[in-house]
């Protein structure tokens, strides 16, 4: 039938109506098309009844409206999705609307809202109601909406590699499962899952132990929390969550802590600290940051006093510290870690009670019992330090329990949900080996990954924006999870799988999600209500978990002494530590491209990962950047090019988890190396010796920043806290530019003049902005070789300089838009008056006069315009278009890019004003993508011709500056400068003072 319709439309384009008229009346009494209507469109197959011309057309009209919205159904729950015809009430053609849900990391959530429209998801944004993220997301969840849409996701079940379906899955479960019921209790069933927080997951699976008192749960965690909840049962005799009150806290200290890095915790922490930062300069001090670690990352990157310290020396200092503490004596070895450590125990001394020293699941278990142990000492449990109840089912038992009973022939069925063990086991496991050795394997994942390859069920898994469910955040809020679009493939979520293996009738996850959280007996009506509630704030209220009393802590096994230093050689014994990536994480984030070509916030280094050394071990051992090197221990190897790291600690190298994919025709196939290989179980964050080795071969890196200081220049300014002096001249500077245009009037003057402020005292260069800025307008991915050309697209940048020596340096972000400059050099250089301002002061471009010359790039001193020299978007899935922003013009080939301040947002609240009393816009009303996202809410953005508004308060803050202001370019993005400590008896702050 497709092939006469086919036929059909060509005689109608050939001007053949009779023709084309008499034929369709003949495909519309054939007995094909009404099988196919029976089929296809049950519920429209009434309207074949009459064969006449106008009652097909009616057919037709109607049968392409469902197929086109077929995937844009509203997501009211499986058996309630239908797609519609006649308008909803909720839903205007063309606006957007939002749900609130949850973007998970390692199993916890972050509130978020998700903007839909015509039911396709488009932009996550954060949830300002939430408790925990407060409005602030993180580039994972920016990144999420991307694997939506992925055209490499798996889509429908497989069985032994061939298609199958959930009907034959189910059939072939249902025996095997009641067989081993029926024997031995389900023993010999292994469930494999990642970190449960989800309250209605969990009772799922505590009703499955019940059922199969022989079934066995593992939780596979490559980046899990478990060393926390280890070192608060070795203090605290139980295992704990730890919190902290940073507004309480007049000083604080991180050992190998990562409180503002990428994590589960991000979000809610970064801003915790940022407000008690706020709170404390605003009382004219600062709360310093002291930082001790082997590798650097954004925890130290924001620290005032940085130490870059191997484990060994960690453990020793955190001793010393703990000696202090009870009244005792540090053994001073002399150098800076003795300087840092008097330092650093001066402050803590001074505010006892009021001082927080906290540390990082990388940290290690005995390290973080001596931490929890030195805040007792300190007295700062119970004040700045609390603990709660943790967050995740913990009675699950390791991954490396499961490898032991797959070599003893103890699994007969496996199902691993959400997981990929095989990619993602520590090397020494053997978990290959051993999962041979089981007779009947079930995956279930977003992909077909490297476990999919080797089991014999691989069952799509429906992704979190098309899921019911719920998850816990970090406090313990309980977020709840519900479609924002119905299933674009074939998948299901892991308690809808669940169900599929446990209860007798299969339940989709609305009857899931209803069936955990009604109350018994509550009646229906009640029930709708109550839920509705919670669905649109995004969470159940009084739902964080409180805190719990904690008594004296216990004391500390006996350690030995430290270990000597292993002698240089031919080749060098170096400890290597282990850090998730900062943008793909632990590589489930892998194949999203937004995540692959974001710059990694320290190396700014793309589509691959590196081996940082420090500068003290790169000389010493001859290396270059870019040289390849293997590291080996125990008879793992690794490769990976070197990258020579500020504040790399000296004996140590870091390696990152997430790259070194080996899943064939997927985007993250063969990037970077695989350093899961030479991870150890026992002690996964670290591994004491191993041994580096030149390959005598390069591998430059790719990165979008080759300069890490800023040449005597000051970009970054830094103000002592307190100063009220301003940190740049405000006197005007003549200029040959024309007087800004005013109509009769003075209606120039009188209007809105958006401008943006930057608190680099805020941002922690975590990049959400940036993966923000390119969901919202439809920025696409140039890919590895172009990027080595210096062809990225990102309208938005976040620059890294570091201050002082390379061993421990200072290091400062900078997020850099384009400066709207109010004298703007690429408006005297473009040719063509592609680029000009309006009224509102916007330097905007007119993409259909752009001819492509890059003249205004060449003027433009900020480097903020990106020339798109080829068609990045053209060969886009039909999948991944649906993704795209309406709002935003999608760039032909050959024209120049740049941020907009988000104008679409900014004439959605200009058409709003003037639909009613043509009142002005609200301070407030227009949030551009990149402030929304940032969790440390350091991005302001507003009219500055509004005395009341934020950003006119910021402009005329002391700290405000502007970016090369000398250049006389007048931009309307502006900085607010670094706060530091003032020394005693300093001056303030004169005009363009910087460090």
């Amino acid at each position: 039938m497709t092939h006469d319709i086919g036929a059909l439309r060509a005689r109608l384009a050939s001007g053949d109506g009779p023709t084309f008229w008499r034929s369709l009346d003949a495909v519309a009494d054939s007995p094909e098309f009404r099988a196919f209507l029976d089929t296809e469109y049950p519920a429209a197959a009434r309207l074949a009844a009459s064969p006449d011309r106008r009652g097909f057309l009616k057919l037709m009209a109607a049968s392409f409206a469902m197929s086109g919205l077929a995937a844009c159904g509203q997501p009211d729950g499986r058996t309630q999705e239908i797609p519609y015809v006649r308008q909803p009430e909720r839903i205007i053609p063309g606006a957007p609307l939002a749900y609130a849900s949850a973007a998970l990391v390692d199993g916890f959530a972050n509130g978020i809202t998700v903007t839909t429209r015509n039911g396709r998801p488009l932009k996550i944004e954060g949830n300002a109601e939430h408790p925990w993220s407060r409005g602030g997301t993180d580039v994972f969840a920016q990144g999420s909406i991307l694997g939506l849409y992925d055209p490499f996701r798996l889509q429908t079940p497989q069985h032994l590699g061939r298609p199958s379906s959930w009907q034959a899955f189910r059939a072939a479960m249902t025996g095997r499962v009641a067989a081993l019921k029926a024997a031995e209790g389900g023993r010999g069933l292994h469930l494999v899952t990642g970190p449960i927080t989800s309250p209605s997951l969990a009772a799922q699976v505590a009703a499955m132990r019940r059922d199969f008192p022989g079934m066995r749960w593992h939780v596979s965690a490559p980046v899990g929390r478990d060393a926390l909840y280890e070192g608060a049962r070795l203090a605290h005799g139980r295992p704990l969550e730890t919190r902290w009150r940073f507004d309480r806290a007049k000083v604080l200290v991180s050992l190998d802590g990562d409180v503002l890095d990428p994590g589960p915790g991000q979000v809610g922490q970064a801003r915790d600290w940022v407000e008690a930062r706020r709170k404390a300069a605003a009382e004219g001090r600062l709360l310093a940051l002291h930082h001790a670690g082997p590798s650097p990352n954004l925890t130290s990157a924001k620290a005032e006093a940085p130490l870059a310290i191997g484990a060994d020396g960690l453990s020793a200092l955190v001793r010393d510290l703990l000696a202090e503490a009870g009244g005792g004596r540090a053994q001073d070895s002399g150098g800076p870690a003795a300087a840092w450590r008097a330092q650093t125990f001066s402050a803590l001394n001074a505010a006892r009670g009021e001082g927080l020293v906290l540390a990082g699941a990388q940290a290690g278990p005995e390290l973080l019992a001596q931490v929890h142990r030195l805040n007792a000492a300190l007295g700062n449990t119970g004040r700045t330090v609390f603990h709660t109840a943790p967050v995740p089912v913990l009675d699950a038992e390791p991954l490396d329990a499961l490898a032991e009973a797959m070599r003893r022939g103890e699994v007969q069925v496996l199902v691993m949900l959400d997981v990929n063990p095989v990619y993602e086991a520590a090397g020494d496991l053997g978990f290959l080996e051993a999962l041979a050795r089981v007779p009947l394997k079930i995956h279930a994942g977003l992909y077909q990954d490297e476990t999919a390859f080797h089991c014999d069920w691989n069952l799509p898994l429906a992704h979190p924006l098309e899921s019911w469910g719920d998850a816990r955040s970090l406090d313990g809020t309980v977020t709840p999870i519900q479609p924002t679009i119905r299933p674009l493939y074939d998948g299901r979520s892991v308690p809808e799988i669940l169900s599929i293996l446990t209860d007798a009738e299969a339940k989709d996850g609305a009857a899931l999600f209803d069936a955990h959280w009604r109350s018994p007996g509550e009646p229906d009506v009640a029930w709708t209500a109550r839920r509705d509630a919670v669905l649109q704030a995004g969470f159940f209220e009084g739902t964080a978990l409180a805190p719990e009393p904690v008594g004296a802590p216990l004391p500390a096994a006996v350690t030995s002494a430290r270990p000597a230093p292993s002698p240089a050689g031919p080749a060098r014994r170096v400890e290597v530590v282990f850090r998730p990536d900062a943008t793909v994480w632990d590589g489930s984030l892998a194949n999203l491209a937004w995540l692959q070509e974001l710059p990694k916030p320290l190396t700014k280094v793309v589509w691959g990962n590196v081996i940082a050394v420090g500068p003290g071990l790169a000389e010493r051992e001859e290396l270059r950047q870019g040289d390849v090197v293997t590291l080996e221990a125990e008879g793992r190897r690794i490769e990976g090019p070197v990258w020579i790291q500020p504040g790399q600690a000296e004996d140590s190298v870091t390696v990152s988890l997430g790259y070194g994919r080996r899943i064939p025709e997927q985007l993250a196939d063969g990037l970077g190396y695989d350093a899961y290989r030479l991870r150890a179980a026992a002690t996964p964050w670290r591994l004491a010796e191993a041994t580096l080795a030149k390959t005598g071969r390069k591998a430059p890196p790719v990165t979008t920043q080759d300069h890490g200081t800023m040449e005597g220049h000051d970009f970054v300014r830094v103000q002592p806290v307190g100063s009220t002096a301003p940190v740049a001249s405000r006197a005007a500077l003549p200029s040959l530019y024309p007087p800004a245009p005013t109509s009769p009037g003075g209606r120039y003057d009188q209007e809105r003049a958006w401008g943006m402020a930057i608190d680099l005292d805020a941002c922690i260069g975590c990049n959400a902005c940036v993966t923000a800025c390119q969901s919202e307008n439809n920025i696409p991915v140039v890919g590895k070789e172009e990027v080595a050309l210096g062809r990225w697209l990102h309208w938005l940048r976040v620059d890294r300089y570091y201050e002082g020596g390379l061993d421990a340096p200072k290091t400062h972000f900078m997020p850099v838009p384009c400066m709207h400059c109010e004298q703007a050099p690429c408006e005297v250089g473009c040719p063509v008056e592609a680029t000009v301002h309006d009224r509102e002061g916007l330097n905007l471009m007119v993409y259909n006069r752009c001819v492509g010359t890059r003249a205004c790039s060449s003027y433009c001193p900020y480097k903020v315009r990106r020339f798109n020299y080829l068609d990045y978007s053209g060969d886009m899935a039909p999948v991944q278009q649906q993704q795209r922003n309406p709002e935003v013009t999608v760039r032909a080939r050959g024209v120049m890019e740049k941020c907009t301040y988000c104008v679409q947002r900014i004439a959605a609240a200009r058409i709003d004003a003037t639909k009613g009393d043509h009142a002005p816009i609200p301070d407030g009303a227009v949030v551009t993508a990149c402030q929304g996202a940032c969790p440390t809410r350091a991005i302001t953005f507003g009219d500055l011709r509004d005395p009341g508004s934020r950003v006119a308060a910021a402009a005329a803050d002391p700290r405000n500056y502007g970016l090369l202001a000398e250049l006389n370019t007048k931009p309307r993005t502006t900085y607010l400068a670094r706060l530091v400590e003032a020394a005693a008896g300093e001056p303030a702050a004169t005009p363009g003072t910087t460090r």
